[in-house]
């Protein structure tokens, strides 16, 4: 569904992404786990072109979007089909980026009307039936600023899943949460990787990642030091570097 083959990215002098090589493939969740500031968010921003990648290579559904070498481009990007490419990348952030100007229904329904010209019935019963998924259904004419923080990512989830995705990526979905609303938010996650939808997560939740994740992968300082089965990596990892995270954490 999507790879990354040798991708680096730095800011000036600072190289976040050290050579990231990853494959997702169709109907994988696959959950990414680190310290703040080990490339995690970046290499998320990197697949769905919301950063150029300063080195490498990357694909989506088998189609190359980008290839670099040392900053320079090494091939002519058609900015409509990487648009579109990125389309079937469903992005959740975490502090929800809702537009505070709209309606609940009206987040929901602006990109697919917009960008894949829905026609709006259609869209606003579409947008009704994922409301009632994410167990909001009596918020569709609320404005974002009267929703508790759980409430606004439920909304935030069900606007990403409204254009469609194969793929849902978060980034750090719950960590803009009070605890007592991050159960509601793994709870509509975790119904998304029961329905086969493929999923790449970035995420402190280790429970949350030992319980859905079929991969679990650990960063540090730009480069994936160890993946595997959430047992092989969060129960018995084999790296010093993991060892060290999980025993800070857990």
């Amino acid at each position: 569904m999507v790879k990354l083959v040798d991708v680096r990215k730095s800011f000036g002098d600072n190289e976040v992404l050290k050579g990231i090589n990853l494959e997702i493939e169709s109907g994988e969740v696959v959950c990414i786990i680190g310290a703040s500031g080990s490339g995690k968010s970046t290499m998320l921003r990197c697949l769905n072109h919301l950063e150029r990648i300063t080195d490498g290579e990357v694909y989506i559904q088998g189609e190359l979007t980008d290839k670099r070498e040392k900053n320079k481009d090494l091939m002519k990007i058609d900015p409509v089909k990487v648009q579109a490419l990125c389309a079937e990348l469903g992005m959740v952030f975490q502090n929800f980026n809702l537009f505070p100007h709209l309606t609940v229904i009206q987040n929901i329904t602006v990109a697919p009307t917009i960008v894949k010209k829905v026609d709006k019935a259609v869209i606003e019963k579409t947008a009704l039936d994922l409301l009632e998924m994410v167990g909001l259904s009596d918020k569709k004419d609320e404005y974002p600023s009267r929703l508790s923080g759980g409430q606004q990512q439920r909304v935030a989830i069900a606007r990403a899943l409204a254009m469609e995705p194969m793929i849902m990526m978060f980034d750090e979905p719950t960590s803009a949460l009070d605890p007592e609303l991050v159960g509601e938010v793994l709870a509509t996650m975790r119904k998304l990787a029961e329905e086969g939808m493929t999923m790449i997560i970035v995420t402190h939740e280790i429970g949350f990642a030992r319980e859905v994740a079929d991969r679990v992968i650990f960063m540090d300082e730009g480069v994936i030091c160890e993946q595997g089965t959430p047992e092989e990596v969060l129960l018995n990892p084999k790296e010093e570097r993991t060892k060290i995270f999980l025993n800070k954490i857990l």
